[in-house]
């Protein structure tokens, strides 16, 4: 599969045989204006405006909100139902991360995840190969409480996102306290590119954090 950062939270799966599985697509209001995409899965965390906008996605493509498992040929996805604040919902309400499996691969995106997971969402996760994790803060977890998720989840690749970039209008965290933070523990690279190919035989022998560009930027 190929894997493609468009902007903030948004990525583009597209597996081997062409079909595209597209996790939190947003509104310009952030500041970057979302392409047209064809997708055939459409995968959203929430219902804010930043991770939301399907305005300019085409295709007959499966939209999926709602925890729970949906299986597809040869993929799937299970939604599972977190927090969006540390006071269960209650600022900021639900958020559903997703869990996807397929070509060997778990990917899971954590959307705007705003706890650290215990014992009881470890287990409902399981293993991941890929984790799409929010480092920014202020609406989501922030640098330290990203490591914290990540030493307990225990990825292959861990793939930052929701952190301020150039031309985003949220006031969040920039990437690198997180890497600073993470890089005592994990390696590191800069991909230099917005995108990147993997399959099930790819994996590191060590966790590595892979700080992409978005598409948007080049």
């Amino acid at each position: 599969m190929t894997i493609e950062w468009i902007a903030h939270s948004c990525f583009k799966i597209t597996l081997e045989d062409g079909r595209v599985i597209l996790f939190d697509p947003f509104d310009s209001a952030i500041g970057y204006t979302m392409p047209e995409i064809s997708a055939d899965v459409v995968l959203i965390s929430h219902d804010h405006y930043d991770h939301n906008c399907t305005d300019s996605l085409r295709g007959d493509y499966v939209l999926i909100r709602e925890a729970g498992v949906t299986e597809l040929e040869g993929i799937r996805v299970e939604g599972i139902p977190t927090y969006h604040d540390h006071e269960k919902g209650a600022k900021r309400g639900r958020n559903v991360m997703f869990k996807v499996t397929a070509e060997g691969l778990n990917l899971l995106h954590m959307g705007d995840v705003g706890e650290v997971p215990d014992e009881a969402l470890l287990e409902k996760i399981g293993a991941v190969d890929i984790l799409f994790i929010p480092v920014g803060g202020v609406y989501t977890i922030d640098a330290e409480e990203a490591l914290e998720t990540c030493k307990r989840i225990d990825p292959n690749i861990i793939v930052p996102m929701h952190y301020k970039t150039l031309f985003l209008t949220l006031d969040i965290d920039p990437v690198f306290k997180f890497t600073d933070a993470a890089g005592r523990y994990y390696d590191r690279s800069r991909l230099g590119g917005s995108s990147f190919s993997i399959t099930s035989g790819d994996k590191k022998k060590r966790t590595r954090i892979m700080v992409m560009e978005n598409s948007l930027e080049g």
